[in-house]
């Protein structure tokens, strides 16, 4: 059962492959992904604070 219908391997219908993008726009997405990548990293790399919850 194909559950998205593309048929394409690995694509969206009608968007361009990598190489066929301007060097700004791979330059922007580089940029944009990397910096989400981060924030994503900062977030739950962060250990959970110890010291407040004492059940005895």
């Amino acid at each position: 059962m194909d559950l998205f219908g593309s048929g394409l391997p690995n694509g969206a219908i009608g968007a361009p492959a990598w190489p066929e993008l301007p060097a700004e726009a791979r330059a922007a997405l580089t940029s944009l992904m990397t910096q989400l990548i981060l924030d994503h990293a900062a977030m739950t790399a962060t250990p959970p604070a110890k010291g407040g919850d004492h059940d005895l």
